[in-house]
């Protein structure tokens, strides 16, 4: 097996991909058909069950882009279930610890080097190698939405087998009691971002649009989220309604 996520972080430059709310894995082969190169599927917020997931992927996967999935706590049990499902990669939220970062890290790699285990499931059927070859295939990405996170960013993103640092900015946003945009917020994000250079792993955000992309490209991060599925839906009905009426 080979990401080639990882060979274009390696090389510094920009991975673009997005977010799956719909629960429909037609909206995925829609997003994954526009050229997305990744699509991450929201089983923390999004109305996903384990069989809708693995049909997601499937769709996904016939499109070219690499499949992934946000589980929606630190459980090892959950983190197997949706590797055995498929996914090349797991976003784990509101990580604030390098201890919940090395559990995490642990929970997605085989014996030695994890703790996950070995079963019959969709994932086998991905590569003839799939057991000797995906430690180094899957991504571990740390989601991190509060302060102590941010301030533990650097020590987040060393430990073994965390291979990307990924951004919450609203829940952070939340959590220190401002708007998104505030200066102190934008602090709390190239703060994340510098900790992640540190330890000389890439860094991901989330972005509304093409201009936002743009601009954190720009500032250094790599790993960009934009937007998601729902929110297309959303926009593109509203302006096409508003054209129309007004």
């Amino acid at each position: 097996m080979h990401n080639p996520i990882k060979d274009k972080l390696a090389q510094g430059q920009a991975s673009i991909g997005s977010w799956l709310n719909l629960a429909s894995p037609m909206a995925a082969e829609v997003m994954a058909a526009a050229g997305f190169e990744w699509l991450v599927v929201d089983a923390e917020h999004a109305a996903f069950d384990l069989g809708h997931i693995a049909h997601t992927f499937r769709a996904i996967e016939a499109r070219g882009a690499i499949p992934m999935c946000r589980a929606w706590d630190h459980d090892p049990v959950t983190a197997a279930r949706l590797l055995d499902a498929g996914a090349w990669g797991l976003v784990f939220p509101h990580v604030s610890t390098p201890e919940q970062a090395e559990k995490i890290a642990k929970a997605m790699r085989y014996p030695p080097r994890g703790l996950r285990s070995v079963g019959t499931g969709r994932c086998v059927t991905l590569a003839d190698d799939y057991r000797q070859t995906f430690d180094d295939t899957v991504l571990c990405i740390p989601q991190i939405e509060d302060m102590e996170g941010i301030n533990n960013a650097e020590a987040i993103a060393s430990v073994e087998g965390i291979d990307i640092g990924f951004l919450g900015p609203g829940d952070l946003a939340m959590s220190m009691g401002v708007e998104a945009g505030h200066p102190d917020h934008e602090a709390a994000l190239q703060t994340f971002r510098e900790g992640c250079i540190k330890a000389g792993k890439p860094s991901g955000i989330p972005v509304k649009d093409s201009a936002s992309a743009k601009k954190r490209i720009g500032e250094g991060f790599q790993f960009i989220d934009v937007n998601n599925d729902l929110r297309f839906l959303e926009a593109t009905a509203r302006q096409v309604y508003q054209e129309i009426t007004t």
